[in-house]
Formats: structure tokens, sequence, C-alpha cells
């Protein structure tokens, strides 16, 4: 015998207005003890820049020239002993979280020895009292310096600090060479495999135009002086002709100039690439901004090494005989060594002590067409950037084997001192 289910009728179960009510109640407290939560942690941990400007004392066994022109080795030696005292100073101290960075901006000679002008960051909760943060930061510096073991020699004592806003903050580092927004470039995927550039990045990048249309690039080592690549003026000479256009897009730019004069290195014949290199004066001087400014000069015995991270910049075509951009790109090159750029499968004997090879002997990444002239650039310890070489010539683009090729800027330092005086 069939023994089919028995179904039963059951009555849906109810809650009482009660219980609904107390449910709704507490649900709505923990929503809002969730939302007091976030908001007090948001506003608990958000951060609010602080700035100062302060001198320091010293005393060292090297004589003030020796370290007084900006961009120079033993500039950059003292300013990472002072900087990484500096550090270590507020690291002992309570700010230890707070405290972001210290950046000499210059040194100035006093008659008993040297001062140090720097910048000091801190990021402070905005929870926080600043008038209490204030008198912290003036009174960290001098006691904690005290134990600093040099040289060079710290007067703790002779410590100033002051504090300044925003706009002054940039005006003192947009007056130092090489100094950029912080942000980190992205390694690049896809200039040929490049990335698009944002606005303060890479600020002395300049696009050299003649009557108008972009022809190379060019990078800005004072406020009126360029370096270029010499074959960009090959045929084109006239200055009047030329008009130079700075920021991240030629159409609009951010300030647009003439070329006064323009000197191309008298070791330059065409069709050689030896000697690739030119200056040329601005009609008028650029004014420093965050997304306009100029790159350091390395010295003449500056080295720049396989391995140094290094980026190559410029408005040219993403793949070769291509068109020139309206928005600037970025790649990251590897430095190549001469001995093996000049291997008979790259180029044979070609690289002269005056170029040097960045790439990848795999190709994929390199500058092209309407790069020329540019620059390629490398920071230093302290995250300062130096112009290592002018985008020059090479085999096609990003071809295997055939790395772009570079003018060394090093090579050359003395003859830019003489035509420019920088």
């Amino acid at each position: 015998m069939y023994r089919p289910a028995v179904v039963k009728n059951r009555k849906r179960a109810c809650l009482e207005p009660w219980v609904i009510g107390l449910i709704t109640f507490i649900s709505l407290i923990v929503l809002a003890v969730c939302i007091g939560l976030t908001v007090h942690y948001v506003r608990y941990n958000q951060r609010e820049t602080y700035s100062y400007y302060s001198t320091l004392s010293f005393t060292s066994n090297k004589l003030y020239g020796d370290f007084g022109r900006e961009g120079s080795k033993n500039f950059t030696e003292m300013s990472q002993k002072i900087e990484s005292m500096v550090k270590d100073a507020f690291h002992k101290s309570p700010l230890r979280e707070e405290f972001v960075k210290s950046h000499i901006i210059r040194f100035s000679q006093e008659e008993h020895g040297v001062l140090a002008h720097m910048l000091l960051i801190f990021r402070v909760r905005s929870t926080e009292d600043p008038e209490a943060i204030d008198k912290i930061i003036q009174h960290v510096l001098p006691e904690k310096l005290q134990d600093a073991v040099g040289p060079p020699k710290l007067d703790p004592e002779s410590v100033e600090i002051k504090k300044i806003n925003k706009t002054e903050t940039d005006n003192f580092l947009n007056n130092c060479c090489g100094t950029r927004r912080s942000k980190t470039p992205s390694q690049s995927l896809r200039i040929v495999g490049g990335t698009e550039v944002e606005e303060g990045e890479w600020p002395w990048q300049a696009s050299l135009q003649w009557d108008g249309s972009h022809r190379c690039g060019a990078t800005l080592i004072n406020s009126t002086w360029l370096v270029s690549a010499a074959h960009c003026f090959r045929t084109y000479k006239d200055p009047d002709r030329w008009t130079v256009s700075f920021g991240v897009t030629i159409k609009p730019p951010k300030i647009k100039q003439g070329l006064r004069r323009i000197f191309v290195h008298e070791k330059y014949k065409y069709p050689s690439h030896d000697y690739d290199i030119s200056v040329a004066e601005l009609s008028s001087p650029v004014p420093y901004t965050n997304a306009v400014h100029r790159i350091c000069l390395p010295d003449a015995s500056h080295e720049f090494h396989p391995g140094n991270e290094m980026f190559v910049t410029g408005f040219g075509a993403l793949q070769n005989d291509g068109s020139s951009q309206n928005h600037l790109w970025q790649v990251q090159v590897d430095l190549i060594d001469t001995q093996t750029c000049n291997e008979p499968q790259s180029y044979n004997g070609a690289i002269t002590p005056r170029m040097l090879c960045a790439g990848f002997l795999k190709g994929k990444k390199d500058a092209c067409q309407g790069d020329s002239g540019g620059p390629l650039v490398s920071p230093d310890a302290r995250d300062i950037w130096y112009l290592a070489g002018i985008v020059s010539w090479g085999d096609e683009c990003a071809q295997p084997n055939k790395p772009g090729v570079y003018t060394r800027v090093t090579a050359f330092r003395d003859w830019i001192r003489s035509k420019t005086g920088i």
C-alpha cells in the first residue's frame, strides 16, 4: 500500500510588535556605533602636513667652497650627513611617527663656520594641538643633536626653526634643482613601451617647436638655459622660428617662450652622432613652479652605474615612424655598459666615450622619433634627480640588441659651463 506523505497545515509565526521594535532599536544603535567609530577612526588618523624652515651652524674639515655649489658631489655628501643626523634626532623623540624628512636647501658661509638651510616636513594627526606640536619641534632638535656624532660638527644651540605655509614650502623646493612631485612612477608596460606622465613628475622637460610644430625635447637647467641635442638644430638654426613649451601637454602648454640664441657643439659634424649636444637660451626667464623647474647637472666626475634607476621622457612616437604625442610619456630603462653596447650584434664599436646606452637588450622599451634632445635622468641617494644623458640616436626604436644611445652629459660638463656659466 502506498503511503503518501502527510501534509500538515501550519500557522505562520508572527513576531510581536514589541519584538520588532526592539530589533529595530538595537540595529539603529549598532549602526550608530559603527558610524561613530568610523568617523572617529578617520578623524583620528587624518593627518596634516606641517613644514618648517630651519638653520643650523656647523664646522667641517672641508672649505665652504667644496660643498657650497648645489648639485656637486660634496654638496650631496654634506647634505646627506646633516639630513641623517636630523632624522636620527627626531626618530629618538616623541615625533618619530610624525617626522617625514629633512631637506637641505642650501649652505651659506658664516664667520666661524657654515650655515645649513633646510626644510623639516611632518605629518601630524589633525586631532593634535598645533601649538603643542610646535613646542615639541622647537625643543627636540637642539636637545637631541647634543648627542650627534660628526663630522660635521654641529652646533645644537644655533638651531632656529620657523613654521612656514605650503606656498613657502613649494617655493623653496621648486628653487632647488632636481626635485619633483613625490609620486613614484609605475613600472612601464607600454616614448615606446611607456606610460603617460602626471603634472609635476618631470618638471624640467621642454618641447622644442619649429614654426609651431614639435621637433625635439630639451631639459631646463636653470631659468634661462636648456640643454638639447645638436642634431635638433642641424637644419633649423634661426632662433626666431623656435618656440619652447613646458608642462605635460604641448597644447595647451603651462608656459611658452621663444629662443634668444643657440650654441651647437663645435665638434658636431653630421652624419656622425658624436658630440651631439647643444644649449639654447630662452628669450626671458621662466618662473619656477610645481610644474616647471630645473634638473641638476652632474659634476664631470659623477658616475652613473648599470643598475641605477633611470627614466627617459618625451613627446615622441610610441612606435617606429609613428607620430609625436601631445602628452608627455615616460619609460624606465636600464643603463647598459659601453662594452656590451659595442658588441657586434649591437652597435659594433660605434659607441664613443661621449655616449652611453640605456634600454633593454630584448627591446620593447625605448625612446623614439621626436624624443631627440630630451632627458635621461637618474636620482641620487637623496632622491634628487640628475641629467645623465640626452636622447641622441639608435637603430629604429625598441629593437632587440639596439638600445637607445644618449649623449653622456658628464663628458660635456665643462663645455656646458663655458657656454652658460652654469
